[in-house]
C-alpha cells in the first residue's frame, strides 16, 4: 500500500474520500458492491487484511476508475456497468498495481495543499486528481499497470482473455463519445508498438502519449494480448 501523505492529522487518501464522499452519491448495497466486493476479494485473498484496498463505487459522469495514496480504489459506476466479473477484475487490479509499483510514491506534497487550499468539490477533486494522475504516471507506468494487472488477475483464477474485454468496453464507450484519438491515437496508420518507426512518428507518438497519458486502447490490448500469448506459451513448455 503507498505511503499516505498527511496535513493536520489526515492524510491525504482519507481526504479525498471525504471529499468525495460529500459531493457524489455512493454505492452501499445491491448488485455494484456485490460485484466489486466478491471480485475485490478474490484479488487480494492473499494479502494479510490490514493491507487490503478498499473499492468504493462513486456516482460520476466520467466513465473511469483511480486511486489515491492510502487504501482506496475508486471504480464510477458508469464504468461498473459495462463491466463483468472479469472486466471489473482488470480495472481493480490496475489501480493496486499502481500501488504495488510505487507509483504513487511519488505524488508531491504540493497537491495535498493545493486540493485544501482551494476547498474543491468531491466531483471537480476527482477530475483533478485524475488528471494529476495522467500527467505524472505517464504512459510508460501505465503500461506497467496493465502488464501487472493481468499478473494479478490470473493469479486470481480469472481467464485472462475475458478480463482483457474490458478494453472492447471502453472502445465502445470511446467511440459512443467521439474520442476517436485514446482509441486509435494520433493517426491510424501509425503503430505505437512498433519499435523501427521513423524519427518523425516516434516523436509525434511520445507527444501524444503525454498528453493522453495512455497508449490508445487499441494498442493496450495488442500488447497484453502478447503478453498473455507468451505467459501461455511459457506455461505450455513447463507442462511438457
Amino acid at each position: 500500500m503507498a505511503s499516505d501523505i498527511e496535513m493536520d492529522g489526515v492524510s491525504l487518501g482519507e481526504w479525498i474520500n471525504r471529499e468525495l464522499r460529500a459531493d457524489c452519491f455512493f454505492e452501499t448495497d445491491g448488485w455494484a458492491m456485490e460485484r466489486v466486493r466478491r471480485v475485490n476479494e478474490r484479488l487480494q485473498q492473499d494479502r494479510p487484511p490490514e493491507t487490503r484496498f478498499i473499492v468504493e463505487v462513486p456516482w460520476m459522469d466520467e466513465t473511469v476508475a483511480f486511486t489515491s495514496p492510502g487504501r482506496y480504489v475508486y471504480f464510477s459506476r458508469r464504468l461498473l456497468e459495462l463491466c463483468d466479473d472479469e472486466a471489473a477484475a482488470f480495472v481493480i487490479a490496475h489501480e493496486i498495481a499502481h500501488h504495488d509499483l510505487g507509483h504513487l510514491d511519488i505524488l508531491p506534497d504540493w497537491i495535498a495543499k493545493m486540493g485544501r487550499s482551494l476547498h474543491l468539490g468531491g466531483a471537480i477533486l476527482g477530475s483533478l486528481f485524475l488528471e494529476i494522475e495522467k500527467r505524472i504516471y505517464g504512459p510508460e507506468n501505465e503500461c506497467a499497470a496493465d502488464r501487472h494487472a493481468l499478473d494479478l488477475c490470473l493469479a486470481a483464477g480469472y481467464d485472462g482473455l475475458r478480463c482483457l474485454a474490458v478494453f472492447d468496453h471502453l472502445e465502445r464507450d470511446a467511440l459512443d463519445r467521439r474520442d476517436l484519438d485514446i482509441v486509435y491515437g494520433p493517426d491510424p496508420s501509425d503503430d505505437e508498438l512498433d519499435e523501427n518507426a521513423g524519427f518523425n512518428t516516434r516523436l509525434k507518438i511520445w507527444f501524444w502519449q503525454r498528453s493522453r497519458g495512455y497508449l490508445p486502447i487499441r494498442d493496450r490490448r495488442a500488447m497484453l494480448l502478447k503478453r498473455l500469448q507468451s505467459l501461455e506459451m511459457e506455461a505450455s513448455v513447463g507442462r511438457g
